[in-house]
């Protein structure tokens, strides 16, 4: 079976400096795919570099259900549905919660005009901000600005989710609530990727995890592998972290 996303060989330079270094991975239809790593290990490069936002790979190709949409403009990328989220919640602050997601129903999808509204509906409901529909969005907290953005980028009905770090500065009782919803997400048959420094999260949603160390692709497996990985745990934490790391994975 084609796997829904294929990276092959993706290298990202920025002068001397190689971001993403010959990175290959796929990404099965109905998966949550984790990407961790160190800081600066080149994740978010990587999401850019699938995503054209805002720059391509200087090698290597990328891949949706076998066709080729390296070097295509982000708003072809995302008509032929991908769509992401990004490490900073952003919102259009003077509109309101449904006129922000409405605007991602307007733009990059084949949504009729008369689509919009159910489609701004069920993306509301999906993560739970229907009752926040008509406030600003300025006026939301964190968590539902994170949630703003996610409803925002799945009004489009992708087939491909990515999340960007979404546990960012979220107390206990979020998280809990935020891998909750990352499930539903996934059940409505939803292929999502998901980088993440809050590893209890990341490894309680996701199937399989890429770690990344210094632009490459360090090693892939399911959660409870990676939790027994020495190299993986010393690359992440160093070598005092790993009980700490064992404490939080298993």
């Amino acid at each position: 079976m084609t796997p829904l996303l294929t990276v092959d060989k993706a290298t990202k330079k920025f002068g001397e400096l190689v971001a993403v270094d010959n990175v290959s991975f796929e990404v099965n239809e109905g998966e949550i795919y984790g990407i961790a790593g160190p800081n600066g290990a080149g994740k978010t490069t990587l999401f850019n570099l699938i995503t054209g936002i805002p720059y391509h790979a200087d090698a290597g190709s990328v891949h949706l259900r076998g066709d080729d949409i390296t070097g295509l403009s982000p708003h072809e990328i995302y008509e032929r549905g991908i769509a992401r989220t990004f490490q900073k919640e952003t919102a259009f602050d003077t509109l309101t919660v449904g006129e922000n997601v409405r605007i991602g129903a307007v733009f990059g999808t084949e949504l009729r005009p008369d689509q919009y509204e159910s489609a701004v509906d069920k993306a509301l409901a999906d993560l739970d901000l229907g009752a926040e529909r008509d406030r600003l969005a300025g006026e939301l907290s964190l968590y539902a600005k994170k949630r703003l953005m996610i409803a925002s980028a799945i009004v489009s009905g992708p087939s491909l989710l990515m999340l960007d770090e979404p546990a960012g500065g979220l107390n206990v009782a979020e998280l809990s609530e935020l891998e909750d919803l990352i499930r539903r997400l996934s059940r409505g048959e939803m292929t999502i990727i998901i980088i993440e420094h809050v590893l209890p999260l990341l490894f309680g949603v996701s199937n399989r995890v890429m770690v990344m160390d210094f632009g490459e692709r360090l090693a892939e497996g399911s959660p409870e592998e990676l939790a027994r990985d020495d190299v993986v745990i010393e690359a992440y934490l160093g070598e005092r972290g790993k009980d700490a790391f064992h404490a939080i994975s298993g």
